[in-house]
């Protein structure tokens, strides 16, 4: 059978290099293709214009990057929920980041919620609205009263009809619609929040990798990260494995985990049972759960 084998290649020589060369190609992806998890922080502020400018944290999402099981999950924090600052006090979630910065928010998170968070991403109204555009849009599930609040509030755009289902938005339709709290509550944004999210990598699905390197070269104003300009070129190289990958979504707090009240400073807000969101949240993400977990 050997013999057979060597005596087929030694006469399909084209075959034999093919077949080599193929052996190697299947060998190098094997080594490039990206293992385990990455865990960024998205922070949205809440203002137009420059980046540099520090406000309030209108949207946070944790994005993980799971490769081993092409899976990426979207976590949205409830903007008026509080957690524990690095000053040992708590503070509702959307301050810290004006009051400390961002790696003080990525500590306090790591810290109530024991997670490893690789680094952050932040952008602001003016480049969501950007970054959206440049997708060519983001298709997202709207309810008839959805549909209705956005029309009224950025107006009728006539190459982007909005309705009741299934709707292509631009990126103005899309920033209303990620900060709409109007028709429910902080939760429900959250929701809308994650399919927006969703929404997006569906729209860098259908976009061929060339088109991908060209929008984040066009668009590397529009945002401010913890990660060098290298890191972020690797990250987007890592990131290209995903164009297949299951989308999760999760919101925090979990349901029933949770009501409005007063923080022991006062404020009102929402207040959380901290041991069972972090259990669940581990559970969403995949993670073992830590000895005080059940």
């Amino acid at each position: 059978m050997l013999f057979s084998i060597r005596t087929f290649f030694a006469r399909h020589r084209v075959l034999g290099v093919i077949a080599v060369a193929l052996l190697i190609l299947l060998a190098a992806l094997a080594l490039l293709h990206p293992r385990g998890t990455q865990t960024y922080l998205v922070l949205g502020m809440d203002n137009y214009g420059s980046l540099d400018e520090t406000g309030r944290s209108d949207v946070m999402m944790l994005v993980q990057l799971d490769f081993s099981r092409s899976r990426i999950t979207s976590v949205t924090f409830a903007r008026d929920m509080f957690i524990t600052a690095e000053n040992g006090r708590e503070a509702k979630i959307n301050t810290i980041v004006r009051m400390h910065g961002e790696d003080s928010l990525v500590a306090s998170l790591e810290n109530d919620f024991d997670l490893e968070i690789d680094g952050w991403f932040r952008v602001n109204f003016t480049t969501v609205i950007e970054l959206v555009d440049a997708l060519g849009g983001a298709r997202v599930a709207l309810t008839a009263e959805e549909a209705s609040y956005i029309n009224r509030s950025v107006g009728i755009y006539e190459d982007y009809p909005l309705s009741e289902g299934e709707c292509l938005l631009n990126g103005a339709q899309a920033l209303c619609y990620a900060r709409c709290r109007q028709l429910d509550n902080d939760i429900g944004r959250g929701r809308r929040q994650s399919k927006l999210l969703s929404g997006m990598v569906e729209s860098v699905r259908r976009m061929s990798l060339p088109r991908i390197g060209d929008v984040y070269n066009s668009l590397k104003h529009a945002w401010r990260s913890s990660l060098s300009g290298g890191e972020q070129a690797a990250l987007l190289a890592q990131v290209v494995w995903l164009k297949g990958a299951q989308v999760m979504t999760v919101g925090v707090p979990f349901e029933g985990t949770w009501r409005y009240g007063n923080s022991k400073a006062g404020d009102n807000g929402i207040l959380i049972k901290q041991e069972e969101n972090t259990r669940l949240l581990h559970e969403a993400l995949g993670l073992p759960q830590t000895q005080s977990e059940p």
